[in-house]
């Protein structure tokens, strides 16, 4: 879990903090490659979900992505180079 402030999480997203289901959160799904990051984002976007961000390259030196699914929750699909998901 990670605690980031309201307007880092806006910044980092794009999505505006005064517009609707602005992001308050977001749910965290880590995955074990940049590919698996692709795929889950196309699998949500199948799925009905908004990409509010398309992955990429990540400042923190992974690779990740946002998504808003049918209910606005905000997910961030991320890979780090720095996590053993096998652990």
């Amino acid at each position: 879990m990670a605690l980031w402030p309201r307007a880092s999480l806006a910044h980092d997203t794009g999505l505006s903090p005064s517009q609707r289901a602005a992001p308050a959160f977001a749910l965290g799904h880590n995955v074990a490659s940049r590919d698996e990051v692709d795929a889950v984002m196309e699998q949500a976007r199948r799925a009905g979900a908004t990409i509010v961000k398309p992955a990429q390259p990540a400042f923190w030196g992974g690779y990740s992505g946002y998504f808003q699914d049918p209910d606005d929750h905000l997910w961030e699909v991320a890979w780090n180079p720095q996590f053993d998901l096998a652990e």
